[in-house]
């Protein structure tokens, strides 16, 4: 392919990115535009061109700039294989990270399940008293629906007859740890 030399603009216009993520991409190290002598325009080629793609793939896998510039540096030293061994590392703990944050949404769906069924509840048997509250008084119909609810990281419950934060893990202290049923 003959060498291609585009400016900053005529590539933004290209790849559909405004110019300030390309130059801050190179501020980064993502991308390295050659200047053109004299006037010190941002020359860009079929090579940066490339990179330009090769960021935003990576970007689609929810990888972080810092971690995609490690994946540049290991692709400009040419190691063989380099860049596949650390993507499929950073993609092991990208799925791990996603498995944790699915985990914490449960937990908070069903803390949101229990606020809306107690609002439901606090509405049925008219428990709103901010009509009747004094001047001094806030409203104080958020605490109806939260009060007595135990936010998703702090439940307790039994597992083996003992009480521990939740199934699977052990408390801090160690004293919580799931003990076998012993059958005598």
């Amino acid at each position: 392919m003959s060498e291609t030399a585009l400016k900053i603009g005529e590539v933004a216009r290209l790849v559909g990115m405004p110019t300030k993520t390309l130059r801050y991409y190179e501020d980064l190290g993502l991308i390295s535009p050659s200047r053109q002598e004299g006037s010190g325009y941002r020359v860009f080629g079929w090579r940066e061109m490339e990179q330009i793609e090769f960021v935003r793939r990576a970007k689609l896998m929810g990888l972080s700039l810092e971690k995609i510039r490690t994946l540049v540096n290991v692709a400009q030293d040419g190691a063989h294989s380099g860049v596949l061994h650390r993507l499929e590392d950073m993609l092991d703990e990208k799925l791990e990270e996603t498995e944790r944050n699915l985990e914490e949404l449960r937990a908070f769906r069903e803390s949101l399940v229990e606020y809306r069924d107690r609002v439901s509840v606090a509405e049925e048997e008219n428990l709103c008293r901010c009509a009747e509250r004094g001047k001094d008084e806030f409203c104080g119909c958020i605490t109806v629906a939260t009060e007595g609810v135990t936010p998703p990281m702090m439940r307790v419950v039994k597992e083996n007859g003992l009480s521990k934060r939740s199934v699977g893990e052990p408390c801090r202290c160690g004293c919580c740890d799931p003990t076998p049923s012993v059958v005598s």
